[in-house]
């Protein structure tokens, strides 16, 4: 076997990467039987159903299988296994058949590996398959063309199916394309930035499917759509300066939004780009991108017993699951493995793995209305979030899109309840109770300003309750001001950064510093009052095993709490973390003006007008 005790050796070359797929691939196809044209490996079924969760998990092996097949490197006991899977599939007289294709069905979502297929490996499986199994696949695919799917990402799936038709020999249309490309336009930002779907989220959708897609498209069918295809190059070549801010010098990418059990198809954006000849970085770049966060997370515990990935984030939970979250949905991973479509003699597998280009210890996104902060002194990749909002209430939305930061090295908290401290996700977020143990925090704001120095949002947690914030990264570490104006009496509890921690937390606690540090990791995260007039007392909460997405121990929180009368408050503090906890850090100062607010540091004057008056949206 490739991999011994759940953990892969590190990649450097294409041998190893296509070794590393074959070894993912070969474990869960030691799961598959006669009972579906697929693979069930677990017993999570979601609201689609087994059959569909089966087809699922064997549909996403494919994205790596057909970059393969399409090198001529596939065995061919396993082609006819999996050609023969696929005939009973789309074949409605046999009792394995996926199904007729519905109105905003999960068939939909799989579809687009076969569009790639047919593409890529077209004549391949062919060539090994009856005519009138090739029929059936034709047609099963075309059914497409007439389901509903969702306003967001799966609007590319009808384009990859039709460009599957174009390059395989099939008719196709250009004008299902140009029609889906007209919704896809609707959901562009600007400066290379999707949300996905009208005024949704703009998160690692943007790399793992939205631009994932349009770089393939870009590379295959560019004699065919060449106005679309460079615009889509463009677009991509502008996401990607951005987009490489959210990768940390080992590989590690900042934890954000959903679907982030898909785990390695973070950095599925960049295969695409090596597999497209994208030019904004040099193929040794593009290599030591894919190589350093696969091998990232093949050092994880992300894998069971039989070697099949496992439902989670950084280890195996539940917790961090969406609804359409089946025992194979991880498997959208493999598209990182695009680039086995590139032979050992491309400038990708033949330039050596290059570290990141020099880049700005911070970086402004205001289409994602995020700050992306390498902060090199203490040793901490991470972002500051105006926030977002999913549009649909998925589970643990506010955790997800919502934290006001979100690091690569301590990842975020999962709440568990809304009573009590312990349970919920204080990390990263001010929570307001009304005295009776029942917590709120930000869902959605409204960002007002997000520059390299200054991010400011407003959100109301109730209807008489506002409250401007803003988040200020300094040279290391990072300042948070809050103005709530309340016309209740509030309990507040504000977090830092999660540490993993085993053991006695209170011992690994200074509360004079608000810091605490895991003694395992070495890693500290540390809370400063500032606040003007109204100080906070600083204490440790310590959630229970497996809230933090990537460490399964206990997760402590340095948090300053008080209480909050009705009228305004001006709340402050100081927020730091990583690997290497300064001997001394400066303060700001802050000084209260009756107009505004002077933050003072190494001889920089921020000046914050204070609102006037309180306006409820």
């Amino acid at each position: 076997m490739f991999f011994s005790d759940n953990k892969l050796p590190q990649i450097q070359t294409r041998r190893e990467t296509k070794a590393c797929f074959n070894t993912l691939f070969a474990a869960v196809w030691q799961q598959r039987n006669d009972d579906y044209a697929g693979i069930l490996t677990g017993n999570r079924i979601p609201l689609y159903g087994e059959k569909t969760a089966a087809m699922e998990t064997f549909s996403r092996l494919l994205w790596g299988i057909f970059p393969l097949l399409a090198q001529g490197e596939v065995n061919d006991d396993i082609t006819a296994e999996i050609i023969r899977r696929m005939a009973e599939g789309t074949d409605p007289s046999h009792p394995h058949y996926w199904g007729d294709v519905q109105d905003f069905d999960q068939l939909s979502v799989e579809m687009a590996v076969f569009g790639a297929g047919l593409a890529l490996a077209g004549q391949q499986l062919r060539d090994q398959m009856r005519d009138e199994e090739w029929q059936r696949l034709i047609a099963w695919l075309r059914q497409l063309r007439h389901a509903k799917i969702p306003a967001n990402n799966w609007t590319f799936f009808p384009v990859m199916i039709e460009m599957g038709f174009c390059l395989c020999g099939e008719s196709w249309s250009m004008d299902i394309i140009q029609q889906h490309f007209s919704r896809l336009d609707s959901f562009y930002c600007g400066d290379g930035w999707y949300s996905d779907g009208l005024n949704r989220p703009r998160d690692y959708y943007n790399g793992m499917a939205l631009h994932f897609y349009g770089l393939i498209y870009s590379r295959l069918m560019a004699d065919y759509d060449p106005q679309r295809c460079a615009m889509l190059r463009e677009r991509a070549d502008l996401f990607a300066r951005d987009f490489i801010c959210f990768f940390n010098h080992d590989g590690a990418a900042i934890a954000f939004g959903r679907s982030m059990t898909y785990r390695f198809a973070q950095a599925a954006f960049w295969s695409a780009a090596a597999f497209a000849g994208l030019s904004t970085f040099p193929p040794g770049v593009l290599k030591g991108l894919v190589l350093r966060h696969l091998n990232d997370w093949l050092q994880r515990d992300i894998l069971d017993a039989r070697g099949v990935l496992t439902v989670g984030y950084g280890y195996a939970s539940d917790l961090i699951a969406e609804e359409y979250n089946a025992p194979g949905s991880p498997y959208w991973a493999c598209k990182l493995f695009l680039v086995l479509a590139l032979n050992d003699d491309h400038p990708f597998w033949a330039s050596d793995a290059l570290p990141l280009p020099a880049r700005e210890p911070r970086r402004a996104l205001p289409h994602a209305g995020q700050i992306v902060i390498d902060d090199a002194v203490a040793g901490h990749h991470y972002l500051l979030n105006g926030g977002q909002w999913p549009g649909k209430n998925y589970a643990n939305s506010e955790s997800k899109y919502s934290k006001f930061a979100c690091s690569s090295l301590l990842g975020f908290n999962l709440e568990r309840s809304r009573y009590g401290m312990e349970l919920n996700a204080c990390d990263s977020m001010l929570l307001l109770s009304e005295h009776d143990g029942y917590y709120r925090g930000r869902r959605t704001s409204e960002l007002k300003t997000c520059m390299e120095n200054e991010l400011h949002f407003v959100w109301s947690p109730w209807p008489d309750v506002t409250i401007y914030s803003w988040l200020l990264p300094l040279a290391s570490g990072h300042l948070r001001l809050h103005v709530v104006n309340t016309a209740r009496s509030l309990h507040s509890v504000e977090g830092g950064f999660p540490v993993p921690i085993t053991g006695d937390p209170q011992r690994s606690f200074d509360a004079c510093a608000g810091t605490c540090i895991s003694p395992q990791h070495g890693f500290f995260s540390r809370m400063v009052d500032l606040s003007p007039v109204l100080a906070r007392s600083c204490s440790l909460i310590v959630s229970p095993p497996a809230s933090n997405i990537l460490y399964p121990c206990c997760s402590a929180v340095p948090v300053l709490q008080q209480d909050l009368d009705p009228g305004e408050h001006i709340l402050c503090c100081f927020v730091h973390a990583g690997t290497t906890p300064p001997d001394e850090t400066a303060l700001p100062e802050i000084i209260r003006q009756p107009q505004h607010i002077q933050v003072v540091l190494d001889a920089h004057v921020y000046d914050i007008p204070l609102p006037c008056t309180v306006t409820v949206e």
